[in-house]
């Protein structure tokens, strides 16, 4: 087998990075190279995944306090697309202007060095999803960027800009900023995506992105008594609500449940607290899952998915509109219910989780959804799509991208 090269654009995010470590992991088993390109911060867990790095120091915020606008993700975009500009694509060229890589993965935030560079080298490309994907029918973006008309406006002309820079038509603005490529990788079921029927070949759900080797799950040691256990976290984005854990700590507090919560790096509170509740700053969720009877969360795909690779069901605490769509679909299947952030009270908090853990139905399509996701291939199905990929020809260099333009709504927030 010749070895082959691939290289990874991901947005700077936990939840953006660990969904490509396993397959990158197959991949480099496999005999093959991968490169990302990435927040030298995050690089660690890819290098333990046999990947090389191409660092820089990503200048990027996180979304804070509060609850959380189409506008503040906007802003947040358009910081990304900025630094995309002025510094990761430069670096990615100059890093890999001696050796081209073969195959081009990239999540939509990173749509701009990824397919500036594919074209410049003359190579394929594929769509990375680590959460739920865009078609002609479905497009998360307009569920997510609704009320962000100014920030996209100023996206669309950015990039319409650097078009017409590199003697490019500017109004392929259009094609260039479309939500998805004409091959897609989706990292979770094709059941938890909306309208999930109408996604064509063009698109691999591949069910998860887990390793198949978790060798300490289960090794949390669960403390003396019977009683249920809650998992509780707001995952990297959102964790900054100390009035959130303090609600989940009144929720709990007659200590019939004992609670496992994650509360993020400098959340730990100064005080003690009581002898029912755990509070750490990180945790491995495999260790404590196969103990709890319910997890709260925010709607981070990574952790919706890896609670139901447990069959546990959830209680999704929402801040962003991001959070609204993938709770959204978790009500609609059954799997758990919604709880938005702003009318969070320990009452309901306490009513919500011992819904959820005491419905016989929920509990049962909690466990055929972990069927579902196991039988959908994961990250091994994932390494073997893309090594398929990286043995087909080459397009002919030069050769222009197919994209599908964007959603009319977002269209007409920019500056046509």
């Amino acid at each position: 087998m010749t070895t082959k090269h691939v290289a990874i654009f991901v947005f700077p995010g936990y939840g953006h990075v660990n969904p490509t470590l396993e397959f990158s992991r197959l991949l480099t088993g496999l005999g093959h190279r991968v490169s990302y390109v990435l927040d030298e911060r995050l690089a660690a867990p890819v290098r333990a995944a046999g990947a090389e790095v191409v660092g820089y120091p990503s200048r990027r915020g996180r979304l804070g306090a509060g609850t959380v606008t189409g506008e503040d993700i906007g802003a947040l975009g358009l910081a990304f697309l900025r630094e995309s500009v002025e510094e990761i694509l430069p670096r990615t060229l100059r890093a890999f202007e001696e050796d081209v890589p073969d195959l081009i993965l990239y999540d939509l935030e990173s749509f701009f060095t990824a397919r500036t560079a594919a074209r410049n080298w003359g190579r394929p490309t594929a769509q990375l999803f680590p959460y739920v994907a865009s078609n002609e029918h479905y497009s998360l973006a307009q569920e997510v960027f609704t009320g962000a008309g100014e920030h996209l406006g100023q996206c669309i002309a950015l990039v319409a800009e650097q078009l017409a820079m590199a003697g490019e038509d500017p109004d392929g603005v259009w094609s260039f900023m479309a939500n998805f490529d004409e091959r897609n990788l989706v990292l979770l079921p094709r059941e938890l995506q909306p309208l999930g029927e109408t996604f064509d070949e063009r698109y691999t759900f591949t069910g998860h992105s887990l390793p198949a080797d978790r060798p300490r799950v289960g090794s949390w040691s669960r403390p003396a008594g019977d009683g249920p256990v809650a998992l509780i976290t707001l995952g990297t984005e959102v964790n900054d609500r100390p009035d959130f854990f303090e609600t989940c700590g009144a929720a709990f507090a007659d200590g019939d449940w004992h609670v496992v919560a994650a509360v993020g790096p400098g959340n730990l509170p100064a005080g003690p607290v009581a002898g029912h509740v755990e509070l750490h700053e990180w945790l491995e969720f495999s260790t404590v899952l196969p103990h709890v009877s319910a997890v709260v969360c925010h709607s981070g795909m990574s952790t919706i998915l890896e609670s139901l690779s447990f069959g546990r069901p959830l209680v999704i605490v929402t801040y962003t509109p991001e959070d609204r769509v993938n709770s959204r679909r978790v009500a609609e299947l059954g799997l758990g219910v919604e709880l938005p952030g702003e009318e969070v009270t320990a009452e309901r908090l306490r009513a919500a989780v011992e819904s959820v853990a005491n419905d016989p139905r929920i509990r049962r399509r909690a466990a055929r959804m972990r069927m579902d996701m196991l039988a959908a291939g994961g990250p091994a199905r994932a390494a073997r799509l893309i090594d398929g990929w990286l043995d087909e020809p080459f397009p002919t260099s030069g050769e222009p991208m197919k994209h599908t333009a964007l959603p009319a709504a977002a269209q007409s927030a920019g500056v046509r």
